[in-house]
């Protein structure tokens, strides 16, 4: 890997994505961190029909820049980005068009909430996922997106999870140890974990890291992720993104015509 046309590959990604919305805890890895996260995954996800469950930070089009430019030697055959927020399917499918990525990836709007589209059901070999943390929730906004990923993969699917993982934060534990839980009782095996891997741009909590969670979906494990996709129960949105932070906004709609005029960015639409 050549150290600088790596970081001037993930400086265009960053460029092109948009702002983040901290009440949505949209919160960004730096810049290092997210070369050294797809170099990690990307191995992982190698030749894989790879789904990612939101995706802020933009690691999707890292790799798949990355392996475009012969700066990551393997990578996921096609990636599709579901998110809540508009801005972020149209930075995936501006950068896809402006690359001549279109075969590789793509984006559509979805908020986890809703039940998985059919057309996405059982269709991939990986997932990835960087959920809010669920500090104030116990786990359960993470086990929203992990439920969402299950569900679009196949019986030996793959999970990609970035997780809470700061020593200091007596929270973070819990959920991470409710994480392994929801995915072992769903029928995967814990196949590594990285501790403190991650850093963010975060003022109130500056020094917060991250792990970067792999498990491996076993076939032949009947798991309770089966049948249609449902909804969210409500009682799983009234602390999604906090003590006081339900989820009540369904999408945050793109007003900025595609990225040309950022004084008019966006708009929330509420259920």
């Amino acid at each position: 890997m050549d150290l600088r046309a790596s970081l001037n590959a993930i400086s265009a990604v960053v460029v092109n994505r948009p702002k983040p919305l901290r009440e949505f805890d949209q919160i960004y890895m730096r810049i290092a961190d997210m070369l050294i996260q797809a170099e990690h995954v990307s191995k992982w996800l190698k030749d894989a029909n790879t789904v990612f469950i939101g995706d802020g930070d933009a690691i999707a089009l890292c790799i798949v820049h990355l392996v475009a430019l012969e700066q990551l030697k393997i990578g996921p055959k096609t990636v599709h980005v579901l998110d809540f927020d508009e801005r972020v399917i149209n930075s995936v499918n501006r950068f896809s068009k402006h690359y001549g990525y279109e075969r590789i990836i793509s984006a559509t709007l979805y908020n986890v909430a809703d039940p998985l589209p059919q057309q996405h059901y059982g269709k991939y070999q990986a997932f990835y996922t960087n959920p809010p943390f669920g500090a104030s929730n116990d786990g359960a906004s993470i086990e929203a997106f992990l439920l969402r990923g299950i569900e679009a993969i196949s019986p030996s699917g793959i999970c990609c999870a970035v997780l809470a993982d700061y020593p200091e934060l007596p929270w973070c534990a819990s959920v991470l140890r409710n994480a392994q839980s929801f995915l072992i009782d769903n029928g995967f095996v814990i196949t590594e974990l990285v501790p403190q891997f991650h850093t963010y741009h975060l003022d109130d909590t500056p020094d917060l890291t991250s792990c970067s969670l792999i498990a491996k979906r076993l076939g032949d494990c009947h798991t309770s992720v089966e049948g249609m996709s449902s909804p969210l129960p409500k009682e799983q949105l009234e602390h999604f993104y906090g003590a006081h932070g339900p989820l009540n906004v369904h999408h945050v709609r793109d007003l900025s015509n595609n990225g040309k005029s950022i004084s008019n960015e966006y708009q929330l639409e509420p259920f």
